[in-house]
């Protein structure tokens, strides 16, 4: 299963892009992969590894969202693509996720949300363990 997101706000303030694209594949247990080709073109958060973290980040925020008999499944993160200006904390973390629940074809019952400042909000507390 493949999916993609494009995160692109607007506000009078602020621009926000990340765009995401991941595989699922079923596995075992759960699990999160960032190819090592995975961006698009280079940008200083491609090379000091926050974009790939926050990819990381949002892809197993999506899991443990996920009703229990369905996380089992690795998440390959095969594109990131971000921009100079446009991409902020929180952005390829919120499209990560997104792109997970796409490739599902579904939808937690409080995703995260861009606030009126354009900034992702997660509504959920979360933990690396936390339903995994």
């Amino acid at each position: 299963m493949e999916g993609i997101f494009r995160l692109r706000r607007q506000t009078n303030r602020w621009a926000r892009f990340a765009e995401v694209s991941v595989r699922l594949v079923p596995a075992g247990g759960a699990g999160v992969v960032v190819r090592a080709d995975a961006f698009r073109w280079p940008h200083p958060a491609a090379a000091d590894g926050s974009a790939e973290a926050e990819a990381r980040e949002g892809a197993w925020y999506a899991l443990r969202e996920l009703p229990a008999g369905v996380r089992s499944l690795l998440v390959e993160v095969t594109e990131i693509a971000i921009a100079p200006a446009d991409t902020g904390p929180g952005d390829v973390k919120f499209a990560a996720a997104h792109a997970v629940w796409q490739a599902l074809g579904y939808l937690p019952p409080r995703p995260p949300f861009t606030g009126e400042d354009g900034n992702p909000v997660f509504p959920v507390a979360e933990t690396p363990e936390q339903g995994l």
